[in-house]
C-alpha cells in the first residue's frame, strides 16, 4: 500500500498571522507556496501514478494545500483528519488509517512539521525522534503492508523528494 506524506505548501509568516491577529490555524499559502505545491503534486502523480484518498490536516495552509493538489491528481475520496495536525502521536494516526482507510490502496496525506517526519520516523524505524526533514511542499513515499494494520517499523521508504528538486 502506498501512503504519501506531503508537507503544505509556504504559508504566511507566524509574525504576520500575530500582526494581523490571525489564528495560527488560519494562516492562508502564499502565491509561491501554491505554486510549490501545484509543481510537486504533478510530480508525486508521476511517480504514484494514481490515489484512492486524499486526506488533509483541518488546518487552513493544508486544506488549501490539498485543494491545490486536487486541480492537478484525481481523487475518488477526500477527508479532513484532526491525527495530522501538529502535535499528534504517529499512533494516532496510525489508527486513523486502519479505522477509516483500512481497504485503501494508495492514500496521499497533507499534513505539518514535525507530525509527518515523526510519524515517518516510527513507521520506518520505531522511534519518534525524526531524523527525516520534510521541507514546505515536500512529499515522500512510503510502502505499506497494509492500511489496516499500520503499526511502528512496518514501513518502507519508497522516496523522499524536497521541492528545490523542481
Amino acid at each position: 500500500m502506498k501512503l504519501v506524506l506531503f508537507r503544505h505548501g509556504l504559508a504566511m509568516e507566524r509574525e504576520e498571522a500575530m500582526e494581523k491577529r490571525i489564528d495560527d490555524s488560519m494562516r492562508p499559502l502564499t502565491d509561491k507556496g501554491r505554486e510549490r505545491s501545484r509543481r510537486m503534486g504533478k510530480v508525486v502523480l508521476e511517480i504514484a501514478e494514481e490515489f484512492d484518498v486524499l486526506v488533509s490536516s483541518p488546518l487552513l495552509r493544508a486544506k488549501q494545500t490539498a485543494a491545490v493538489l486536487r486541480e492537478v491528481i484525481p481523487f475518488p475520496q477526500s477527508m479532513e483528519c484532526a491525527e495530522l495536525v501538529p502535535g499528534s502521536p504517529p499512533e494516532a494516526f496510525a489508527r486513523w488509517l486502519s479505522s477509516a482507510v483500512p481497504r485503501a490502496t494508495s492514500v496521499l496525506a497533507v499534513g505539518h512539521e514535525p507530525q509527518l517526519s515523526t510519524f515517518a520516523s516510527w513507521a520506518l524505524a520505531g522511534c519518534v525522534e525524526t531524523f527525516i526533514d520534510l521541507k514546505k511542499s515536500g512529499a515522500l513515499g512510503l510502502e505499506l503492508e497494509s492500511f489496516d494494520t499500520v503499526a511502528s517499523q512496518t514501513a518502507e521508504l519508497k522516496w523522499l523528494l524536497p521541492p528545490r528538486l523542481f
